[in-house]
């Protein structure tokens, strides 16, 4: 009885709290036109190139985000999560190991999308220190994010900050379930070990995207950092195989592959759904599944040295 009236109370303090904040929202017309400004600030960034005027769009956004109700405390957690996928990610990694309750405020206010676009067009005005706090805002809001982790990853080594950057490589690479996002993780880790003169630990690092991906401009970078620093180091060209490549990274606390249980979250949800005759939500995390199966799938044996004879030829 006790915990009902608990969450009864906390349910109803809810719902006072987003009809306040749903009023300081009116003067933009609501949730409505804060995702226009939010999309109007994106246009003027990708057609225009004008990174202060997209950034002065939203700062009245930017003000609202800060001075906001929605305060986490031993009772309650506030979050402004979108993707379905990293909602139950979310799930697993925190609600499991908490008793707060749980309330997703993106369909008051999408938090982390504000804090994005600050981030990251403060990272293109060079305000580093904005932009961090910015990235680390929308952090709060959505932890599980993988774009987040490698964003903030972008902007300490566009600072020198690389201890930081390997953390949030590998914080990006627990939660990831897109191929893209790890091919960058191991673009920043392959950035970290070059500038520790940990030269193979970068040629592996760079070597481990071929997991991930088939594009020809990606295997071109691959095959440059290997003719370029597979010399300084003992490393055999045919050693092409994970295992090598996993030994040399476990060290670090970096692994190959997608987490399993990032996998095991995707199937979970999608049988779920099915069970519960919800087809667009079982095909959702079916195509998620999919890509990952796919990506695990092309995990074929590549004769290394053939691929560098390859590109010596093409580049003389």
């Amino acid at each position: 009885m006790f915990f009902t009236d608990r969450i009864n109370t906390l349910e109803a303090l809810f719902r006072v709290r987003t009809a306040i904040f749903g009023k300081k929202l009116q003067v933009f017309e609501g949730r409505d036109g804060v995702m226009g400004l939010l999309q109007e600030s994106l246009d003027v960034q990708t057609n225009e190139r004008d990174y202060q005027t997209a950034l002065d769009i939203i700062s009245p956004l930017v003000k609202v985000a800060e001075d906001h109700p929605f305060v986490s405390d031993d009772s309650v957690e506030y979050i402004s999560i979108s993707s379905r996928m990293e909602r139950a990610l979310y799930k697993h990694y925190f609600e499991a190991q908490s008793s707060r309750l749980v309330k997703n405020v993106h369909s008051c206010c999408p938090m982390e999308f504000i804090w994005r676009q600050a981030g990251l067009l403060e990272l293109n005005l060079e305000n580093f220190l904005d932009a961090e706090k910015a990235m680390s805002n929308a952090t709060k809001w959505n932890p599980v994010s993988a774009k987040y982790r490698l964003m903030l990853a972008r902007i300490h080594s566009d600072q020198g900050r690389w201890e930081n950057v390997v953390e949030d490589a590998v914080a990006a690479m627990k939660v990831a379930y897109r191929a893209n996002d790890l091919i960058l993780c191991f673009r920043f880790l392959r950035n970290y070990f070059l500038y520790k003169k940990m030269y193979l630990e970068a040629v592996y690092c760079s070597f481990a995207r071929l997991n991930y991906t088939d594009s020809g401009c990606v295997l071109d970078e691959i095959v440059d950092d290997i003719l370029g620093y597979a010399t300084m180091v003992d490393v055999e060209l045919d050693q092409s195989n994970d295992e090598s490549v996993t030994e040399s990274l476990k060290r670090f606390g970096i692994t190959l592959g997608f987490n399993p249980d990032v996998v095991a979250v995707a199937k979970k949800n999608c049988e779920e759904a099915f069970l519960a005759g919800d087809a667009e939500l079982a095909n959702y995390f079916a195509e998620i599944m999919s890509g990952l199966k796919t990506v695990q799938e092309k995990k074929e044996a590549f004769n290394l040295k053939q691929l560098v004879e390859h590109y010596k030829n093409i580049k003389s």
